[in-house]
């Protein structure tokens, strides 16, 4: 099929819930990336080692939920269930269910490391199912323009990451605390859910109406 312009997917409203997806993704991404050993660092007095080994673990259960994922869409789409509802069940239950995991690390109820620990492998577990939701629906989208849409959206999730790990930086600075940084990303997760599920769509851009 024809190649879709950059101009389209710009203004194309299915296409912006899967850049504010990205863009949130990424926000908490490298937050995860960046921070997480010094989390269990500053709020376990955990030496270098044992910071890095925890939290090796959260990655280790994306890795493998990142390909579950994939299984899991397929068998729903097998199911007859629509794609555009299998896309929104995933991302939104990726981002609601990382959400939730990051406000109760936040509460006093999640400042153990018999807690943190698991509760991190959880949220990184269900992040890791946006593969099969907004990352996959860029081909649903736009499949002869994935590869564009792809490097759209990956511009802004690459302006999140940065401004994410400096934010996460100077609200570390001036509370001492994690307790912010965690509950400002699951806010974010919370509204790009919302967004993702009014806006999503699997009909190709150029079919769509506007």
């Amino acid at each position: 099929g024809p190649s879709i312009p950059i101009s389209k997917l710009l203004s194309s409203t299915s296409a912006w819930a899967i850049f504010v997806a990205n863009f949130v993704n990424h926000w908490g991404y490298f937050i995860y990336l960046s921070w997480l050993p010094t989390y269990f660092n500053r709020q376990f007095s955990l030496d270098i080692a044992k910071s890095s080994i925890f939290s090796l673990l959260p990655w280790l259960v994306m890795a493998v939920c990142s390909s579950l994922s994939g299984v899991l869409a397929d068998y729903l789409i097998r199911k007859n269930v629509r794609v555009k509802n299998v896309r929104k069940i995933l991302q939104c239950t990726s981002f609601l269910g990382t959400a939730s995991t990051l406000l109760v690390i936040s509460h006093p109820l999640g400042n153990r490391l018999e807690v943190a620990v698991p509760l991190f492998m959880l949220a990184l577990g269900m992040k890791a199912l946006g593969q099969a939701g907004f990352v996959a629906n860029m081909s649903d989208i736009a499949a002869q323009s994935a590869g564009k849409l792809f490097g759209l959206s990956n511009t802004l999730g690459s302006f999140a990451g940065i401004l994410s790990v400096s934010i996460s930086g100077y609200i570390l600075e001036k509370t001492g605390s994690f307790t912010t940084v965690f509950q400002v990303t699951a806010v974010m997760y919370i509204m790009a859910a919302l967004l993702f599920f009014l806006l999503c769509d699997d009909k190709s851009i150029l079919q769509q109406k506007g």
